[in-house]
């Protein structure tokens, strides 16, 4: 794979661009706005993480995986002092919170909108002993679950690459299959020095979308402070939140 890999959260973060390639003479970071020709909606999701996950040994993530079996983390007590029992997944990457949220014994269903993503779960948890687990491709904002499926949704580092839109959409959609009473949880990457200065397109939206560095082309990055995390949230109730071990943000919603 081209560039190094730094792990946040169960999704890799992809490091590559040299300083020459996106440095000016002035000193700021290449970047330049863009008008998109059609709808700034339709963005092909997939064909960026299919490809990243296409590039990642099996053997490595596996390895890692080792962390999160039985793994202890605030969220676990949240949902069992909220009496959760059915947890879905959301953008499960290759599974590392999947894990997790088995191994402290919930019914976990999960999906990514990555062929390949689901594949590395699945076999990634099937080495662990889940077998029972439903591991499928879906898109964000269009899950196919029916309606008030789950009494909880995880969705760890993914609406930070999506577009203002999607993340939306995406937060109404993961709502629609959580039961009434039922919990959300987001979570936000700390964004990185080199977020900034690797070469990017900038959407109308603000959202960033890499190109340039092969290791990073077509993926969107929008960054949530605060105020954007308040603005996602707006007419949810906030039943928690904290910042985790990297800088992260992280919010638990009730339906």
């Amino acid at each position: 794979m081209a560039g190094d890999v730094v792990q946040v959260g169960d999704r890799p973060k992809l490091h590559g661009a040299g300083l020459g390639q996106v440095w000016r003479g002035s000193g700021f970071y290449q970047r330049r706005e863009i008008e998109m020709k059609s709808n700034i909606n339709i963005i092909d999701y997939s064909e960026y993480w299919e490809r990243c996950w296409e590039e990642e040994k099996p053997e490595e993530l596996f390895s890692y995986l080792e962390g999160w079996n039985g793994h202890k983390a605030l969220e676990m007590d949240v949902f069992k002092d909220h009496g959760v029992r059915k947890v879905c997944d959301a953008a499960c990457g290759f599974g590392a919170h999947t894990l997790a949220l088995a191994s402290n014994g919930f019914e976990v269903s999960a999906f990514d909108v990555s062929e390949r993503a689901v594949k590395l779960t699945t076999e990634g948890l099937k080495k662990y002993g889940y077998t029972g687990t439903a591991v499928k491709k879906a898109e964000i904002t269009a899950t196919g679950y029916e309606e008030e499926s789950f009494d909880a949704v995880t969705a760890y580092a993914v609406i930070d690459h999506l577009t203002e839109a999607d993340s939306k959409k995406a937060v109404a959609e993961l709502m629609r299959i959580i039961k009434p009473g039922g919990l959300l949880l987001l979570s936000f990457d700390m964004p990185e020095e080199d977020d900034f200065l690797c070469e990017h397109d900038i959407l109308p939206d603000g959202s960033m979308i890499y190109s340039g560095d092969p290791s990073r082309a077509g993926m969107i990055f929008r960054p949530h402070d605060g105020e954007k995390i308040e603005a996602l949230i707006l007419g949810y109730q906030c039943i928690n939140r904290w910042t985790d071990g990297k800088g992260g943000q992280v919010v638990v919603i009730a339906k």
